[in-house]
Order: C-alpha cells, then sequence, then structure tokens
C-alpha cells in the first residue's frame, strides 16, 4: 500500500483521528481506530473532498468503512 493517493489517504486519515500515520494501515476502520466515530466520518470525508476535489454521494459515504475502501473510491473518482 504505498504511493501518493494511498499516503495522502493514510496523512488524512491520520489527522482527522488523531493517530500516527504509521498505525493507518489498508485495514484500519472504525472498528480499530477508537476515535473513528460518525461525526470524526464526515470530517473525514470534508477533508477528502477538499483534498482530492471529488463529492461523495450519501451512500458513498456510508460505504467508506476502511483506508482501502477510502483509498478505492478515491482513485475512482480522480
Amino acid at each position: 500500500m504505498s504511493d501518493d493517493c494511498v499516503d495522502q489517504v493514510r496523512q488524512i486519515v491520520a489527522d482527522i483521528f488523531g493517530v500516527s500515520v504509521d498505525d493507518v494501515t489498508a485495514d484500519s476502520s472504525p472498528q480499530s481506530i477508537e476515535s473513528w466515530d460518525s461525526m470524526a466520518h464526515l470530517n473525514l470525508v470534508l477533508s477528502l473532498e477538499q483534498a482530492f476535489g471529488v463529492n461523495f454521494a450519501p451512500e458513498e459515504i456510508a460505504e467508506l468503512i476502511s483506508v482501502s475502501a477510502v483509498v478505492d473510491r478515491v482513485r475512482q473518482k480522480t
């Protein structure tokens, strides 16, 4: 899991959830990051939209349940 998109998503996730970027993996999810709650999830979505110049539909937002899912969706939109 290493390229510019992945690195940028990992950094955004780390910043939003207040964890070390080293602790953010493809499998990171609300189950493994304690601070990943519904409000933080919305902050993550807004940060991703701003950073990558994309917009997520409500059904897409609900599917962003892991770092790998986020990376996949961002790649589809960029």
